[in-house]
């Protein structure tokens, strides 16, 4: 792909924080509905929690996908497409007649989403010079918390007017507004000999298929008898294996694995991981342990201290180097959540709310220098390859904090789930001590 002139970054940002925003806004604003979809659509926990359990495995899947279409058709105009497509999909899952179908079209809103996403996160990769590329990710790393952040409000008030239904069109304003902004800032591109190349569609479908197996073993583990849990994690294993082996051996490969064998970007991979996982535990369960309504001002407790340090976390990642901002943000996410192991949110909502800013603070301050860091691993015209495998493990760490709900507050405490949580933090602290000080020397996967 040929590189076009550096654009003007603020139009690029500004374009990515909207684009970005889809995503998590589609998350969380959707969440605080899951009690009322449960109610009108008979179906259980398990049920309601494979709506954001879909999501997110179709995500996770498709964010290499959308990196290797970004190559072929453009990023600009990935992105457009994607952003457009994410719409129209909200508004017919808000039509959505039974649960059956409105998973599949939160899959498809999903698909989309993670096409924008990934594009829009390569361009700014680009676009910006590394002395304020820490800032410009903390920025769009503020606009999807803040997005996250307002989810549960602006959900709740659209189901309260319209019902469950009304949930799924709360990002319908903001890729509105995304789509002519990008239009206008994101630059065109030429197609290069990536457009010519063939698409790895086995692999693709290998990756969703071990992605969607494993979240369905973890969200049903415990209702099983450990033998089918047991072959269900063989074929997983399998899967993943078959899916490693077919990719080594690809000329194409959807998601390339070699790129794991440098250390920043597993570091950075693992960091992410499970961050997510705790920021992704803590914030479907609450919701289920005071219900919906009292949901909100927890929820945004923990949203908005991620959003506001966001920023923060981004210019520290660009002054101190990227380890020690993400070690410190997953350092506190560890000491929070082993807080909220032992605060039960419905009898002591100000120290559950105080906690839970305590790990979006957390999360805020991490997440700038983690992502910076694994984009950078790789050379520019690999940004949607370094993109996509980033946000892959992203939300694999979501599906495994979301998959594992209905098991952990199976027995009617939050504590297991709040273990998940601190343990995740301290994970990602301990992964992003690999993480360089500075910026990352960039070099090419390491050979077959």
């Amino acid at each position: 792909m040929s590189a076009p002139a550096r654009p003007g970054t603020r139009g690029v940002v500004l374009a990515a924080c909207l684009v970005t925003a889809l995503v998590p806004l589609g998350s969380t604003s959707v969440a605080v509905a899951l009690p009322r979809i449960g109610a009108a659509l008979g179906a259980g926990t398990g049920g309601v929690v494979a709506l954001v359990t879909g999501y997110l495995v179709v995500t996770a899947a498709c964010q290499p996908v959308a990196g290797a279409l970004g190559d072929r058709w453009g990023r600009r105009r990935s992105c457009l497409a994607g952003t457009a497509a994410s719409g129209i999909a909200a508004l017919l899952a808000a039509a959505s007649p039974d649960l059956p179908v409105l998973v599949v079209l939160r899959c498809a809103q999903a698909a989309c989403g993670a096409l924008a996403l990934v594009n829009a996160a390569a361009v700014l990769r680009v676009a910006v010079p590394a002395e304020r590329r820490g800032r410009a990710f903390g920025a769009v790393g503020a606009a999807a918390i803040a997005a996250a952040a307002a989810g549960p409000a602006l959900g709740g008030l659209a189901t309260g007017l319209a019902g469950w239904r009304g949930a799924f069109l709360v990002t319908l304003p903001v890729a509105a507004a995304a789509l002519p902004v990008a239009a206008r800032a994101l630059p065109p591109e030429v197609s290069g000999p990536a457009a010519r190349t063939p698409f790895d569609l086995t692999g693709a479908l290998l990756l969703l298929a071990v992605l969607g197996g494993g979240a369905a073993l973890l969200s049903r583990a415990g209702s099983l008898p450990t033998a089918v849990v047991a072959a269900g994690a063989v074929l997983v294993a399998a899967g993943g294996a078959w899916f490693t082996a077919h990719e080594r051996g690809t000329r194409t490969p959807v998601l390339d694995v070699r790129v794991l064998g440098i250390r920043t970007v597993s570091a950075a991979g693992l960091a992410v991981a499970t961050g997510n996982a705790a920021l992704y535990t803590a914030l479907l369960v609450v919701p289920l342990l005071v219900g919906s309504a009292a949901s909100v001002p927890l929820l945004l407790c923990l949203l908005v201290g991620a959003g506001v340090t966001a920023l923060g976390g981004g210019r520290l990642a660009d002054r101190w180097g990227r380890r020690r901002p993400a070690v410190l943000g997953g350092v506190l996410v560890a000491g929070a959540g082993a807080g909220l192991v032992w605060t039960d949110p419905g009898d002591d909502p100000v120290r559950a709310g105080v906690l839970l800013a305590g790990c979006g603070v957390g999360q805020g301050l991490a997440a700038a220098a983690v992502q910076v860091a694994g984009l950078e691993a790789l050379p520019p015209e690999r940004a949607g390859l370094a993109s996509g495998v980033w946000s892959t493990c992203r939300y694999v760490g979501s599906i495994a904090g979301s998959s594992l709900l209905p098991t952990l507050v199976a027995g009617g405490s939050g504590a297991p789930a709040f273990v998940l949580v601190a343990v995740g933090g301290a994970l990602s602290a301990a992964a992003a001590v690999a993480l360089p000080t500075r910026r990352a020397r960039v070099r090419p996967p390491p050979s077959g």
